[in-house]
C-alpha cells in the first residue's frame, strides 16, 4: 500500500502541475474573462494543450510505476499507442462532461457535433505531440546526447 501512495505523490509532484495549469487557464478565460464567448476559436488550442498536459502527466505517472517496480519498464512498441490511448480517454471524459454540463446547467460548450468531434481530435493531436517529442528526447538520450 504504501508504494502505491508513494507512486501517486510522486506522479503528482512530477506531473500534476501540467493538466492543473491547463485547467487554471481554462477556468479563468471561462470566469474572468468568458473567452470563449468572445473568440470561440480559443477553444481549439486549449484541447490541443490539454492533450499535451494530459500526455505528460500520464507519461511521467507511467514511468514513475516502472522506477518503483509496479509496473514494468515500458516497452518502445507498447508505450506510445497506451498513452495514446489513455489520452483518448481523458479527452472523451472531458466531453462527456462538457454534455452533462449543457444538459443540466444550460451551458453552450457544445454548439455542434462538429466543435465535438474537433475537440476530441485537437486532444488526440496534443497527445500524440506529446509522445512524438518524447520519443525523440528519449533517443536523444539514450544516444547520450545532451540538450544544449
Amino acid at each position: 500500500m504504501a508504494v502505491w501512495l508513494s507512486w501517486g505523490i510522486t506522479s503528482l509532484r512530477r506531473a500534476a502541475w501540467a493538466p492543473v495549469l491547463v485547467f487554471s487557464i481554462h477556468l479563468v478565460a471561462l470566469l474572468g474573462f468568458d473567452i470563449y464567448q468572445h473568440f470561440p476559436d480559443f477553444d481549439i488550442p486549449m484541447h490541443f494543450i490539454g492533450g499535451v498536459a494530459i500526455a505528460y502527466f500520464i507519461g511521467l505517472s507511467y514511468r514513475a510505476a516502472a522506477e518503483l517496480k509496479l509496473l514494468g519498464e515500458p516497452s518502445a512498441v507498447v508505450f506510445p499507442p497506451m498513452i495514446l490511448g489513455l489520452t483518448s480517454l481523458a479527452a472523451v471524459v472531458w466531453e462527456f462532461a462538457e454534455f452533462i454540463a449543457d444538459q443540466q446547467f444550460g451551458t453552450h460548450s457544445q454548439p455542434s457535433l462538429a466543435d465535438t468531434l474537433l475537440d476530441l481530435l485537437m486532444g488526440l493531436l496534443g497527445g500524440a505531440i506529446w509522445i512524438f517529442g518524447a520519443h525523440l528526447c528519449s533517443k536523444r538520450i539514450r544516444r547520450g546526447d545532451r540538450p544544449d
